[in-house]
């Protein structure tokens, strides 16, 4: 955090230092070819001097330039295996909890009728197949027997007898689990890869059989090619215990193998931490790889990224090799033109005019990508509007007011993100955020709308204080949160009032504070502690987020409601 007139004033003091050392570096140089020339010495010998160090400081430059860029793929490769695995993660538990839906819905079925019963007639049993047609993970359900046989599949309908007493899914659900998920499996009567969900079957309180969904590998090619992601990238699943549930691409090789003793599980998993970014072996081939992973909340699955290192690196080897051609190239030249000599005064000319050249082009790319930025920043502020405009249509659609209030409160997140981004695109600055000015556009545009305009005056008392992106994202949705629940319960019913914003930064310490002379609150209860809804979560979150506290007071009905946040600097 900084505090204006001094913006990022921390971040600047490292590139002040390194500005500084430069200079230092480059006032010795100067010293040092002027007691050269005081010394006496040729033309010659100085240029060869002024060659040798330039060709020295060229190829550390190109050293430290190409291993900051190794640095930089690798790191650019890890956020990108956070991000798949993010999402990974996401569609996975969608996926299965989808999928654990349907199976819910079977087991009251069977709980209802009994088991043969479900497929006693044709109509029975086309509600089945329509039952695995809800999802498009679903290849086909399966229903077996106490004994472990098959009774009906959607996709074979009354098949032959075959046992599966022996697979580790019917004996959990023998000995009494109610949900289980398997590893990856061949199937026995289609010869398909598949990994699936399945329940317990449960009828007068005795074990009834399972009810087992087969979740197609296929749909999860789908899945991989909708990321567009390159083919040296694997999408995976594993259970806990080491055993592969999904994996894209797949072969026979990897399907029934356990991995719980490789290096990544070993030295990884086994640490307790819910997700992270490493360099290790791929878990499948043992190459080195970049993996993020992430473990799924409320179940014994771990979901991973898996990026190969050599394909992360293959651009950078790419540039590395034609910057050291380059760098040869300019070296032999140098090499040639220093046998001049006395021709230093010429090219000396031509390096003032290359600088100026380099100049120009360093400030053309610095103007391209601050309009980049710009642009970057207003696309996405368009786009949240955009979203929040669907949102607010969407919620016109309902006639449940709880409804419809979540859909609004939802629409005044999205654009409390959205005026955070115009703050940054109409500001300039990329690295960070004047808190002042995106509070002052916040509550302006909240007490400005709807029923309360006119109702409720606002006063503003906002030091320019400066936050990154990461802080002042979470800052911007309290407050957003903040004024919301004084908008609609300290002004409700018509009732109008003051609300007075203040941002002030001191003592290792930024301090927010809303206040309104609405309603207040009955026996100075905190709903910061008490509250269930999706706000008050929200605020302690993220709260959290920003290791600081949301503290309420109110003197009582009536009297009004402070809401302080307090955030370290």
């Amino acid at each position: 955090m900084s505090v204006s007139p001094e913006v990022g004033g921390n971040a600047a003091k490292p590139a002040k230092a390194e500005t500084d050392r430069l200079g230092a570096v480059a006032r010795r140089g100067r010293a040092l070819v002027d007691d050269l020339e005081q010394a006496g010495r040729k033309p010659r010998t100085i240029l060869l001097f002024i060659v040798t160090l330039l060709m020295v400081s060229g190829f550390v430059t190109w050293a430290a330039l190409t291993w900051t860029a190794h640095d930089r793929a690798l790191a650019n490769a890890q956020a990108e295996a956070r991000l798949l695995s993010r999402v990974v993660d996401e569609h996975f538990q969608w996926t299965i909890k989808g999928s654990d839906l349907v199976l819910r819905q079977a087991v009251e079925l069977v709980a209802d009728e009994g088991l043969n019963a479900l497929f006693a007639t044709e109509t029975r049993r086309l509600r089945l197949i329509g039952m695995a047609r809800l999802l498009p993970q679903i290849g086909s359900i399966w229903f077996f027997d106490d004994k472990g046989r098959v009774v009906y599949s959607t996709s074979q309908g009354k098949t032959p007898p075959a046992d599966f007493a022996d697979r580790d899914f019917f004996v959990a659900h023998q000995n009494g689990d109610d949900f289980f998920i398997t590893p990856a499996n061949r199937s026995r009567l289609t010869d398909s890869v598949y990994f699936s969900v399945s329940r317990r079957l449960v009828r007068d309180g005795r074990f009834a059989g399972v009810v087992l969904a087969a979740i197609d590998m296929r749909y999860f090619a789908q899945f991989h090619g909708g990321l567009h992601v390159p083919s040296t990238t694997a999408l995976e699943l594993f259970r806990t215990d080491g055993r592969l549930v999904v994996r894209w691409p797949i072969n026979d090789g990897m399907v029934g193998r356990d991995f719980l003793y490789t290096p990544f599980f070993h030295a990884y998993l086994s640490s307790g931490k819910d997700d992270g970014a490493v360099e290790a072996p791929a878990i499948v081939n043992g190459t080195p790889a970049i993996i993020a992973y992430r473990r799924i909340a409320g179940l014994p699955l771990v979901t991973l990224a898996t990026i190969d290192r050599e394909a992360a690196l293959q651009d950078w080897r790419g540039n590395a090799g034609s910057s050291f051609i380059f760098l040869v190239i300019a070296g032999a030249l140098i090499s040639g033109l220093t046998a001049f000599g006395l021709r230093a005064i010429g090219r000396e000319d031509a390096a003032k005019d290359k600088l100026a050249a380099r100049t120009v082009d360093l400030e053309e790319a610095l103007a391209s990508r601050t309009l980049l930025f710009k642009e970057m920043h207003h696309r996405t502020k368009n786009n949240l509007q955009i979203v929040s405009s669907l949102l607010s249509l969407q919620a016109g659609q309902y006639g449940d007011p709880v409804l419809r209030q979540g859909f609004t409160d939802t629409v005044s997140r999205i654009r409390a993100m959205a005026q955070l981004h115009e703050q940054l695109y109409q500001g300039g600055e990329f690295a960070a955020v004047d808190c002042g000015a995106f509070l002052r556009s916040i509550g302006e545009s909240l007490t400005g709308e709807g029923t309360t305009r006119g109702r409720v005056a606002l006063e503003l008392d906002l030091s320019s204080v400066s936050l990154p992106m990461d802080r002042a994202v979470p800052l911007a949705l309290i407050a957003n949160e903040l004024l919301t629940n004084a908008l609609k319960h300290g002004f409700a019913d018509g009732r109008s009032g003051t609300i007075r914003i203040s941002l002030q930064a001191g003592d290792g310490a930024l301090t927010l504070v809303i206040a309104d002379d609405g309603a207040g609150l009955a026996d100075g209860r905190n709903p910061a502690d008490k509250a269930k809804s999706l706000g008050m979560r929200l605020i302690r979150g993220l709260a959290l987020q920003l290791k600081g506290k949301v503290e309420f007071a109110s003197a009582g009905i009536d009297q009004g409601t402070v809401a302080t946040v307090r955030l370290p600097a």
